[in-house]
């Protein structure tokens, strides 16, 4: 293996139950209250778009869904400055491990559906910014997760090819677009993504510590 690729939201940040809370929050105002937590989840690991594009379609929702992507967007990043960054538990000793892998050649990314501005306020308020080699955002592919493009793309900016590249993941979306680009997948059973059917997934694991980088680079 030559690649070691994170997703973020509810791998590197716990900011899925955010992402839920504006969600839901942003369809009761549009008179949209029996949208239950288990079928917003069912959307996590793929784009806001993917999201509002079926929400609207279902719901008939007045506006286009492009307007509800910017609604969200803005609320949810000023919760998460308000609120501020918490790093999933472990996750930063991961990093550190992977980051001092680069001294063997092993390239290291970032690979998420969310937008690049949020990416970008991860990784300086987690100060992280210098321990990868590229980060990609899904919000600028046509598909977003479970379509592999985000994954493909990445494994292309690094040179590497896809099936020299581990993936973690913490969702269903996300488990399927990484095994699909043809690259190995570990699941990770994240504390707050909802019940999520990581079945796909080369390996499961419960806790950040149990990724075992030595199976994978000497």
């Amino acid at each position: 293996m030559k690649a070691f690729i994170y997703d973020m939201d509810g791998v590197i940040v716990d900011s899925e139950p955010v992402h839920l809370r504006v969600e839901k929050h942003i369809l009761e105002t549009q008179g949209i209250h029996d949208v239950t937590w288990e079928e917003l989840e069912a959307y996590q690991g793929s784009s806001d778009l993917n999201m509002w594009q079926d929400m609207a379609q279902k719901y008939h929702l007045k506006e286009a869904p492009e307007k509800y992507v910017k609604a969200k967007n803005y609320i949810f990043d000023r919760t998460m400055h308000e609120e501020g960054a918490t790093p999933i538990a472990g996750v930063l000793t991961l990093i550190g491990r992977t980051h001092a892998l680069r001294a063997q050649g092993v390239k290291t990314a970032i690979a998420s559906s969310s937008e690049r501005s949020f990416i970008e306020f991860v990784m300086a308020s987690l100060g992280i910014a210098d321990k990868f080699d590229t980060y990609e955002s899904g919000a600028e592919l046509p598909q977003s997760k479970p379509d592999p493009a985000i994954y493909l793309k990445t494994a292309a900016t690094l040179l590497v090819d896809p099936r020299d590249c581990v993936v973690l993941e913490d969702t269903e979306n996300g488990a399927r677009a990484a095994k699909a680009a043809g690259m190995y997948c570990i699941g990770f059973v994240s504390p707050h993504s909802g019940k999520q059917d990581l079945s796909m997934a080369d390996e499961v694991v419960d806790d950040m510590s149990d990724v075992d980088l030595a199976k994978f680079f000497v």
